[in-house]
């Protein structure tokens, strides 16, 4: 009997994260790629920020607040140099600010190519979920 309720006890994790990790999917796909009417929404409601990056000299970024919720933010960091988009934060949640999701993503270019995404961090804050990917090797064919 405990090997049965183990068994299921584990299918119904398993089925619980599965619809929680497509919720964040379904999330995460409102905010990218970036909608031109929302973009142009928030720049009319002055939900807009544009400024240096902090980091490397050169960059900016342009923080979009309560872009897709109310209180949520995602920050895109653009390359002057490059003329490319280097890093996407988003910060909202799903039904609840309380059950928050944070993404991060950063993105590399292979010389003289496009830029890529390079890496991913996804977090689920409510259930302690951290999905972290990593893409590299890229290169021209």
């Amino acid at each position: 009997m405990v090997a049965v309720s183990s068994n299921m006890w584990w299918r119904r994790k398993k089925d619980e994260y599965k619809d929680y990790v497509d919720q964040i999917k379904d999330l995460i796909q409102q905010y990218v790629p970036p909608d031109k009417d929302m973009l142009q929404q928030a720049a009319q409601q002055g939900n807009v920020a544009l400024g240096p990056a902090g980091g490397a000299p050169g960059q900016y970024r342009l923080v979009l607040s309560n872009y897709v919720k109310p209180g949520d933010k995602m920050t895109l960091v653009f390359d002057k140099e490059q003329k490319a988009l280097v890093g996407v934060t988003i910060a909202s949640y799903l039904s609840d600010p309380k059950d928050a999701v944070n993404v991060s993503v950063t993105f590399a270019g292979i010389p003289g190519g496009p830029n890529h995404v390079a890496s991913q961090s996804i977090d689920g804050v409510s259930k302690q979920l951290t999905i972290v990917i990593a893409n590299s090797l890229y290169q021209h064919l």
